[in-house]
């Protein structure tokens, strides 16, 4: 039995939200252990704000046009603008202890996404120079002109 699944960016990012709820909702230890999935492993210092765990949109957006370097467990390498940044109104309902005041969404583009946009959503690690680099889900999703572009949910 097989069935396509197909999830709009609106439907991904609630998901992302009820998970957030779901993880702070969890007892300390526990929590803990759920951040401890987002490791941020520094390959040089960070410049200025800029914290992979806890800078919002107004951070992320003073890095647009900036290349970031998408690397997966067996080394496979691309390279990406990002190109977009767009805050996520979580509402009300966001949980207060969560690291991040308010979601983002990281949007990039380039001639190296094709073999990201095929494999889907996975763990890469992304970088930058004087930003450092962090273990990410990233994954493809298709703009109205038919073209894909890869997105990072920060919550």
């Amino acid at each position: 039995m097989s069935s396509d699944t197909d999830i709009s960016r609106r439907g991904f990012v609630a998901t992302q939200v009820a998970g957030a709820a779901v993880v702070a909702a969890l007892p300390a230890t526990g929590a803990s252990a759920a951040t401890g999935l987002l490791t941020t492993t520094e390959s040089a210092p960070a410049a200025g704000p800029f914290n992979w765990l806890s800078s919002g949109s107004a951070e992320l957006k003073a890095h647009i046009g900036r290349r970031f370097r998408f690397q997966t467990e067996d080394g496979r390498s691309a390279v990406l603008k990002l190109v977009a940044v767009e805050p996520i109104d979580s509402g009300p309902h966001r949980p207060a202890d969560l690291p991040r005041s308010s979601g983002v969404i990281a949007v990039f583009d380039g001639h190296d996404k094709v073999p990201m946009v095929e494999a889907g959503s996975q763990t890469y690690r992304v970088s930058a120079p004087r930003i450092g680099a962090a273990r990410l889900m990233a994954g493809p999703t298709r703009k109205r002109d038919g073209s894909d572009v890869i997105e990072i949910v920060l919550n």
